[in-house]
């Protein structure tokens, strides 16, 4: 017996065939066509679901950030129960009725997303433990609105009795030990905001792509201080620090306008200390040109131009400079003779 398709086309006339072949090629034409309007309309829908899960999560969010908080008087009763039954409608666990009752009340809030680990000492009161979460959780946001990778590592934070803190990675009055991701601090500078986030700076700032430069160190540590300063919109490092504290380490004036040829390169002390007071100055000095808010984008985005150019050692001082006064430049041609003018006086010569 014969296929029944080959008897077909055996039987077909030629007009048959004319007509077969339109309807082919008119199919063609409408699935080629209807290919943009399937691929738009799933792709509507692909991204209105996208949007619904995104705008879902920033609720979510929002949620767990009021529930966090555990200040009655700034979180409204009705906000809270907002809260707690938006966390619990999204929750594919639901809350028990005693969980409800306590978090929509206020006498239990989330663990803070944003807190730090604090290692027990006897040099750490609650109201100091309190105030240092309060300051470096706001400092780290504000790092990451400016454009620095924000950095959710649990990070320690030991505050050590005395004036200086000790380990075999050296010694000073702060530390940031990379290895434990803690930041150690002696605590006769535990109440000097800017010492204290100046070693939370360095994880988010600092050269994990590998640089290896005493010049790149020196700026680092320039930035390492004046961010903190600029933060809490005073130029002194140290100045919150204990008497016997500022024995030991002098607090450093970013108003200062040392040379930049008085950091030794070949002194590690040196590049940490003297990098940061006249590095720090002259990124201050820009803050004072522009504004902080400007002034602290720029300085940021000068310093991700630098890390990407990677110039060697030798031009680091300079391109750095460069990629500042272009910044300054290209946000209104009136900063780029006095952003150029207080580098030139610290001795950077271009």
């Amino acid at each position: 017996m014969g296929d029944p398709a080959d008897t077909a086309k055996q039987n077909a006339t030629p007009a048959d065939g004319g007509r077969l072949d339109s309807i082919e090629r008119i199919s063609r034409a409408l699935s080629i066509a209807a290919i943009p309007v399937v691929l738009g309309v799933g792709g509507w829908i692909i991204q209105r679901s996208l949007q619904n899960q995104t705008v879902g999560a920033a609720y979510v969010n929002l949620a767990v950030t009021i529930l966090e908080n555990p200040d009655k008087s700034k979180v409204p009763n009705e906000l809270r129960e907002w809260a707690v039954d938006l966390l619990n409608d999204n929750s594919p666990t639901k809350l028990n009725n005693k969980a409800v009752a306590n978090l929509k009340s206020g006498d239990v809030t989330l663990p803070s997303s944003s807190s730090f680990n604090f290692v027990p000492s006897p040099a750490l009161s609650e109201d100091l433990k309190t105030q240092l979460n309060k300051s470096l959780s706001g400092f780290r946001t504000y790092l990451s609105s400016i454009g620095f990778a924000s950095d959710t590592r649990p990070i320690s934070i030991d505050i050590r009795p005395g004036t200086i803190v000790q380990e075999q990675e050296g010694s000073g009055v702060a530390l940031w030990l990379p290895k434990t991701n803690t930041m150690a601090v002696a605590s006769a500078f535990a109440a000097d905001q800017p010492s204290v986030m100046r070693q939370l700076a360095h994880p988010l700032i600092d050269l994990r792509l590998g640089y290896d430069s005493r010049h790149y160190w020196a700026i680092e540590s320039g930035l390492a201080s004046y961010f903190p300063c600029s933060f809490v919109s005073e130029p002194v490092l140290g100045g919150h620090a204990s008497e016997a504290g500022r024995r030991i380490f002098p607090p450093q004036d970013l108003r200062t306008q040392r040379k930049f040829g008085e950091i030794d390169l070949s002194d590690w002390a040196s590049v940490q200390n003297d990098g940061s007071e006249i590095w720090g100055g002259a990124l201050w000095r820009i803050r004072e040109i522009m504004g902080q808010s400007q002034g602290d984008r720029i300085i940021a985005l000068a310093w991700r131009d630098l890390l990407a150019q990677k110039p060697e050692d030798a031009r680091a001082y300079v391109a750095f400079g460069t990629v500042l006064v272009n910044r300054s430049s290209a946000i209104d041609n009136k900063y780029t003779s006095p952003v150029r003018s207080a580098l030139e006086q610290r001795g950077l010569h271009f």
